[in-house]
């Protein structure tokens, strides 16, 4: 009995008693900034968001989230089939606030480690998003060939227009 006892302590104090191990963070998806669209890639701040959509049939709109600089814009037109990278007829820069920097960051990490669905999604001809979360030269780019629909990615866009007041 006592051999038992001292076999079972010494197991004991030989176990791993260390906390466990964090789980590995989720497979993101990168896209190197040098590949994004030439001519998006001027509004995508260094670290933040960028999100735009419109099409032939549809209005354009364009929010950024510029972590560095704190802000948050929101720009867009009535006019149909205009161009998401100009001018647009309404546009405004605020402050990030500290609880929507918060939250949109939470949401851009659950859309960038949100996994590609098993087939594409049916292009629509007359609309498009795209989602662009950066992180330095690592970027998450998401084109939705019409609305984009991985829950997450749509979820972000949905609270960045919010946010942008849009």
């Amino acid at each position: 009995m006592t051999r038992v006892l001292v076999v079972l302590l010494v197991m004991a104090a030989c176990a791993d008693h260390s906390a466990p191990r964090p789980a590995p963070p989720a497979q993101r998806e990168v896209t190197a900034r040098a590949e994004l669209p030439e001519k998006v890639a001027p509004l995508v701040p260094r670290h933040g968001i960028y999100a735009a959509g419109g099409g032939l049939t549809s209005a354009p709109w364009r929010v950024v989230v510029d972590d560095d600089a704190n802000t948050i814009y929101g720009g867009a037109s009535k006019q149909q089939g205009g161009s998401t990278l100009g001018k647009l007829d309404t546009e405004q820069t605020k402050p990030l606030t500290p609880r929507n920097k918060e939250l949109l960051g939470k949401l851009a990490t659950d859309a960038w480690s949100e996994p590609a669905p098993g087939k594409p999604a049916d292009p629509t001809a007359d609309y498009d998003e795209i989602l662009i979360v950066a992180d330095g030269d690592d970027c998450f780019f998401l084109e939705g060939f019409g609305p984009i629909r991985r829950p997450a990615a749509a979820h972000l866009i949905e609270m960045l227009r919010a946010a942008s007041g849009l």
